[in-house]
């Protein structure tokens, strides 16, 4: 029998490649549901769940500025513009727009879960 992953994968419904390891969802499994009727499997994304902030060492610190952006800060404190989720999961942001939107608030940048951070001096 073939796997049903495999099948929607051979059909383009689900792409071949996982995201990329800079990609919030890299981490995250494809899982399928087979509603057993004889339709074709669905596949989906598990839940991402987003890490507790008191898990994710604190590397730095910004206070926002005008003309600050979420993209922005990540190129410059963590290296790649597409990294902007790892500021609104540290900064336990529903709306990650409204980090920048007042002058003066202090955000925390912080290492990936599981990755310690600098010891405090």
């Amino acid at each position: 029998m073939t796997d049903p992953l495999q099948a929607l994968v051979a059909a383009g419904a689900v792409p071949a490649g996982r995201f990329p390891p800079n990609s919030r969802y890299a981490a995250t499994p494809v899982l399928t549901h087979d509603p057993g009727d004889g339709r074709r499997p669905v596949a989906y994304l598990a839940r991402r769940l987003v890490p507790q902030p008191e898990r994710l060492a604190a590397v730095g610190e910004h206070t926002v500025v005008e003309g600050d952006r979420l993209d922005l800060l990540a190129g410059r404190h963590l290296g790649d513009p597409e990294l902007w989720w790892r500021i609104a999961d540290a900064n336990v942001a529903a709306h990650p727009d409204e980090l920048t939107a007042h002058l003066g608030r202090r955000l925390r940048l912080t290492a990936p879960e599981g990755i310690p951070g600098v010891p405090d001096a």
